[in-house]
């Protein structure tokens, strides 16, 4: 049995190896933010950036402007418990320069910090409910 060699544990064992942001980068379909206990992004995928018509350098470290998804946040931050397969709308720029909004299914999980069970933030990741074929 072959046993691979030990690797940076910030890396996974692909060819070339990725972490695991670029990992989540590179879903198709997929999108994720991270945000602080105050609605801040701390960390949000490609594709999420690209949805929302923004860089991710624009977006982290600002504070989510969608009250109804920072309420949402909160909720979830103050019940403890996580919210699945929530039928939610967000607002993304159309191809002739507007907005519009487009129908979601979110799961929102709760950031603990490292050695505690205390809640520092929340883990969002959802989909496009028709996605664009």
């Amino acid at each position: 049995m072959t046993v691979a060699p030990a690797l940076d544990p910030a890396l996974l064992p692909t060819v070339p190896p990725m972490s695991v942001a670029d990992v989540l980068d590179r879903q198709d379909g997929v999108y994720w933010v991270v945000k602080d206990a105050n609605s801040v992004f701390l960390w949000v995928n490609q594709n999420f950036a690209d949805l929302v018509g923004m860089s991710k350098s624009e977006l982290i470290g600002h504070q989510d402007s969608r009250a109804e998804h920072v309420a949402h946040d909160k909720e979830v931050m103050a019940s403890g418990k996580p919210l699945l397969n929530f039928h939610e709308t967000i607002a993304v720029p159309s191809k002739e320069g507007g907005m519009v909004n487009v129908d979601i299914v979110t799961q929102k999980g709760l950031l603990r910090a490292l050695g505690s069970k205390d809640i520092i933030g929340i883990t969002v990741c959802f989909s496009l409910k028709d996605p664009v074929t």
